[in-house]
């Protein structure tokens, strides 16, 4: 009596390959781009001149004390924080706070950009500044410097508005 044949059907070992190759390249494909870097977005160059104007207007505005003009900047929900931690929000208190500058100072406002991104609908800039208070009473010059950040988003209309403002720094006396 013969012994029952226990009989294994082999593939060839190419095929094997083959199919495994497949599932590997397969696998390989849905991973890509989570290991893939990130492509990263080049800003227009026209956004960020517009925006380096915007910061250029702000600052010849609160020269100049065009007061109607530098609050067309902000949105109406926007945040200006002093190097003092206080936090003023929206329109009304930004007036008040531009006002009360404009009516005291004469201000000479150097802001040097260090970095102006954009992504998406939002956009930053920051940089170093130097400014020097005259006080309108008094003559007397008060000198600071520090940091500062501008938050820009985009606006529905395509235009840019600062959201967020940051002065950081020592305020100067009697500021």
């Amino acid at each position: 009596m013969n012994a029952p044949s226990t009989r294994q059907t082999k593939l060839p070992l190419f095929t094997c390959s083959r199919h495994a190759t497949i599932a590997l390249l397969a696998f390989a494909t849905m991973l890509a781009p989570s290991f893939s870097p990130p492509a990263k977005a080049v800003p227009q160059a026209s956004t960020i001149v517009a925006l380096a104007r915007t910061r250029e207007a702000w600052v010849q505005d609160l020269r100049t004390k065009q007061l109607e003009s530098i609050l067309k900047l902000y949105a109406q929900d926007a945040v200006f924080l002093q190097p003092t931690g206080e936090r003023i929000t929206g329109s009304a208190a930004l007036r008040t706070l531009f006002q009360t500058v404009m009516a005291t100072f004469n201000s000479d406002l150097t802001l040097n950009s260090l970095n102006l991104e954009t992504s998406g609908d939002l956009a930053y800039d920051s940089g170093d500044f130097q400014e020097t208070l005259t006080t309108i009473a008094t003559g007397a010059r008060l000198t600071s410097k520090g940091s500062y950040i501008i938050i820009f988003k985009r606006q529905p209309n395509g235009s840019w508005q600062i959201i967020q403002h940051v002065w950081t720094g020592t305020a100067p006396p009697g500021t």
